[in-house]
């Protein structure tokens, strides 16, 4: 356990005030036994992946944030891989391409890792967690090691059976199709570039802000609204793509906030559509 560390050097938006304790397992048991200890001691507890989807407040969180970018084991079974919590989404892509198999080249390029990735039902150019996941092993709120299938699961817009709750992923099984190298590798490739060409990947964001709401798009919106480049000190919505607010080197998590809070009211006036955050906020207000 660490202690008053930081969240800044871990949000994808290198923005937030220091947690009161920091741990990074790099185990299940090691992950329970820390568990333990903070629950006989009635500490509050915020599990995160690699905070890439995740705003930090200035006045940092009160209890103990919990990493668990340490769980990285992954494996390969035929067309089947199974990863811990903390594999990045980018290390499953390469590990699914350098086994020959394919389907997870369109997830390659989202900055998360498999634990946060299956909480929200992460997703990128038509493919989400549902279409890929065959069950996933979790802790509930007792500590007990339980497991859920695709189905069980409850898959949604930007959510699963775990949002609200205090069940943590341990890890997932994905199931792919078997593939040809060298073409895996190219589809990875333009999905990159199609990134680099219509994200502003130069800058520190969390990716989309907002849900998609349904019949619009969130991005559209906000640029029909005329909102491109509305910026609060360093934090702005991009030029680039309307539905990333990005950090331009020295935004505080306030700034990012109340270009949010701007943003949903104005799209709100302008179209009557109601603005969800997709980015997850924490902290002391």
């Amino acid at each position: 356990m660490e202690y008053d560390r930081p969240m800044s050097r871990y949000t994808s938006y290198r923005t937030g005030g220091n947690a009161d304790i920091l741990c990074t397992p790099k185990s299940v048991s090691e992950l329970v036994e820390i568990l333990k200890i903070l629950k006989t001691e009635s500490v509050p507890v915020y599990v995160f992946g690699n905070c890439s989807n995740v705003l930090v407040r200035d006045k940092g969180i009160r209890g103990a944030v919990i990493l668990t970018t340490g769980l990285k084991g992954i494996n390969v079974n035929t067309t089947q891989i199974t990863c811990e919590a903390g594999v990045s989404l980018s290390r499953l892509a390469n590990t699914a391409m350098n086994s020959g198999l394919t389907g997870a080249e369109p997830i390659s390029g989202i900055p998360g890792s498999v634990g946060g990735a299956i909480s929200m039902n992460a997703g990128s150019y038509g493919t989400e967690m549902k279409d890929i996941v065959i069950s996933a092993a979790y802790l509930d709120e007792d500590l007990n090691i339980r497991k859920k299938n695709s189905i069980e699961l409850c898959f949604g817009n930007r959510r699963s059976c775990f949002t609200g709750t205090d069940d943590i992923v341990l890890s997932a099984i994905f199931s792919f199709k078997p593939g040809i190298k060298e073409e895996i590798r190219m589809r990875m490739s333009e999905y990159a570039s199609k990134r680099k060409e219509n994200q502003p990947l130069e800058y520190p964001s969390c990716g989309s802000v907002f849900k998609r709401p349904e019949g619009y798009f969130s991005g559209k919106l906000i640029q029909d609204a005329g909102l491109k480049g509305y910026t609060v000190n360093g934090a702005c919505v991009s030029e680039k793509h309307a539905g990333f607010i990005i950090n331009k080197g020295n935004a505080t998590s306030d700034d990012i906030l109340k270009v949010i809070d701007f943003v949903k009211l104005t799209v709100y006036n302008k179209f009557k559509v109601i603005l969800e955050t997709e980015v997850k906020i924490f902290g002391e207000e």
